[in-house]
């Protein structure tokens, strides 16, 4: 196993889930990237009667705490002696990190079970179900410990 494609919200659990392959990645000597992605703009529910303005804001805030999540992912890997590259990128998550993982070449994808979304995660739908579906490569979902 060479590559390994860490997919994170940000979330404190996210980052717990990924703390789950440093021992794997460590005996493989896999390269790992951390990948975040950021819903385009049109997927905002409840954003009718905003300006532009107020809009780019929020947007600008999403990307932000993205690239923070980043950063934090990157930090904790650091910290374990990992070399580690970052990526953010737009869209639809499941579908984004499915097309990330086959154009790079990964050969396991991580992911936690549940991330920002808490419960509704828990049902059909969610982002580590649709990343399952649709990969092309072994998929390994963190379960969230009770």
């Amino acid at each position: 196993m060479d590559k390994i494609l860490l997919a994170t919200d940000g979330s404190e659990y996210s980052l717990q889930s990924l703390q789950k392959v440093i021992p794997l990645a460590k005996a493989m000597q896999a390269r790992l990237t951390i990948l975040s992605i950021a819903e385009e703009m049109p997927l905002l529910k409840g954003t009718e009667g905003l300006s532009r303005e107020e809009l780019e804001t929020l947007y600008n805030s999403i990307n932000k705490e993205a690239e923070l999540g980043l950063e934090n992912a990157q930090k904790l890997f650091e910290a374990e002696g990992l070399d580690v590259e970052t990526s953010l990128k737009a869209g639809k998550p499941a579908e984004t990190i499915c097309a990330v993982a086959e154009d790079g070449g990964y050969d396991l994808i991580v992911i936690g079970d549940t991330g920002r979304g808490g419960l509704k995660e828990l049902f059909l739908g969610s982002v580590s179900n649709k990343v399952a579906h649709c990969a092309k490569t072994d998929v390994l979902i963190v379960k969230r410990k009770n």
